[in-house]
């Protein structure tokens, strides 16, 4: 029998690294424009993922270049609370 990894070990990231962010939005320019801010500076890209059932919601994949822990959580802080971001992944 297979042995069961501890979850509470946190797992360990080599940087630099290329993060990949999943970003909802329900206006698909918005969105690419609010990925591109938070990412100035930083190399980044932008591709489509998908459309809701009901074409409310687009989501992007944003593959950004992150020096270091403390830089990949702050895009994520300031992805999530961007006005034009539904939600981060």
């Amino acid at each position: 029998m297979k042995e069961i990894k501890d979850f509470k070990e946190k797992v360990k990231i080599e940087y630099p690294t290329i993060w990949r962010y999943k970003v909802i939005g329900e206006d698909a320019k918005k969105t690419r424009e609010a990925i591109t801010n938070v990412a100035k500076g930083l190399t980044c890209t932008i591709s489509f993922s998908k459309i809701s059932n009901k074409g409310k919601y687009q989501s992007f994949n944003a593959d950004i270049f992150v020096h270091s822990e403390e830089e990949r959580e702050r895009l994520f802080k300031e992805l999530k609370e961007h006005k034009d971001v539904k939600m981060v992944l």
